[in-house]
């Protein structure tokens, strides 16, 4: 039910929007889209499939949202760049009339929305949100000259935003040529330096804890943090994922607590092997299950050393070679535990650990910059569709 407050409208996504269900014309061949090529929070496509034999039927033009219904807490929805075919489990939104086109990508690419979407989902082990739901979605709806400049503020932010991607990306590879410069390939060794393993150069090295010994149910809002697969990245601490236990939950685990600036490996996702440095949080820190924590024997190996090391391609080659796990790809304790490790001098690990932090330093300026921005973004876009500080 629309009405109107001021020059806005209060309205359900479903009165300025529609599901589109059309199916691909037979033998037509194009790009292809499954919920794996949907970034978490992001509102641009940047990955697909082509030239593929895939079961997807679903059409989608350019222009349209595509907005990933299973596990919405994952945040997934972005705006196609060209026709093309998706997963089922992809629902596919076009604007009406009184929407512009280009403002609905950040309408469904919202905090406020995805939590609404996670309310209504339905089923335990793979929950879906229809459409008849996500319609429900109450927003207050500007007139559409007010739209189009809305829109033309948050494309600027967006290419800015890409801007600064595209300075992080470059920090890291300049960081990952200094390391093949410096020490060559870890895995080949064409340097010949001396070889050991992950485990033979740690402090302590283990997964984290299985099963029940830590529950969805155990999670609170604050305080100790927990240390999960999708913040290790490769080389970066990502904070879109945000776990706490309690104290008393934290003194039954304390043997998986994770010291600062040690390292930490994800062996299960996208890719199945990649480490980051533990950041300071001010509080201590777990580590969760498919999360190794890597404290290195300091006499032998610096920790940046032996994280840049695990994220060389080499290492995700030797250890995919390992992997095991129908839907996605898993490596064991044991597994990593064993992938070499080279020892150059701890003077030439040093030097390389210092170039690293000054690397950071504008990573740092650069990162902080962007979250700026998305908090600015992001409220003038709350403020506009009147959902306060979502």
């Amino acid at each position: 039910m629309k009405t109107m407050v001021s020059n806005m409208t209060h309205v359900c996504l479903g009165d300025v929007a529609r599901e589109i269900k059309q199916k691909v014309p037979v033998g037509q061949e194009l790009p292809t889209v499954g919920l794996e090529h949907l970034d978490p929070g992001e509102v641009e496509l940047a990955h697909w499939d082509e030239g593929v034999e895939t079961t997807f039927t679903k059409a989608f033009s350019k222009g349209q949202v595509l907005f990933g219904r299973r596990r919405a807490y994952l945040r997934k929805a972005a705006v196609a760049p060209f026709d093309g075919i998706c997963s089922g489990d992809i629902t596919v939104i076009a604007p009406k009339d009184n929407l512009s086109p280009r403002l609905l990508p950040f309408i469904i690419q919202n905090d406020a929305l995805f939590e609404h979407a996670v309310t209504n989902s339905a089923g335990s082990l793979s929950p879906r949100v229809k459409w008849q739901s996500l319609s429900q979605f109450e927003f207050e709806l500007p007139s559409i000259a007010k739209q189009e400049d809305l829109a033309d503020i948050l494309w600027t932010a967006q290419e800015t935003r890409s801007h600064y991607r595209q300075l992080l990306t470059a920090c890291d590879d300049v960081v990952k040529s200094q390391f093949v410069e410096m020490f060559g390939d870890p895995v080949a060794n064409g340097k010949q330096w001396p070889v050991s393993t992950i485990k033979e150069t740690a402090i302590t090295y283990g997964d984290g804890p299985f099963g029940s010994n830590l529950k969805s149910s155990d999670y609170v809002d604050d305080g100790v943090r927990v240390i999960r697969l999708g913040n290790i990245q490769q080389g970066r601490f990502s904070e879109k994922d945000r776990s706490f236990v309690s104290y008393a939950k934290y003194e039954k685990l304390k043997r998986f607590e994770c010291k600062p600036g040690e390292v930490v490996i994800a062996t299960l996702g996208d890719p199945i092997l990649r480490a980051c440095i533990v950041p300071e949080f001010g509080i201590p820190s777990i580590h969760k299950a498919d999360c190794m924590y890597y404290e290195t024997d300091k006499r032998q190996l610096m920790p940046t050393f032996a994280m840049c090391a695990i994220n060389h391609p080499s290492m995700l080659r030797r250890a995919t070679v390992d992997a095991h796990g129908q839907t996605r790809g898993r490596i064991n304790s044991t597994q990593t535990g064993n992938l070499p490790m080279i020892l150059p001098p701890l003077a030439l690990q040093q030097e390389f650990a210092d170039f690293v932090a000054q690397v950071d330093k504008s990573k740092f300026a650069v990162q902080k910059a962007l979250d700026e921005l998305n908090a600015t973004t992001k409220k003038i876009l709350n403020q506009e569709l009147g959902l306060g500080d979502v």
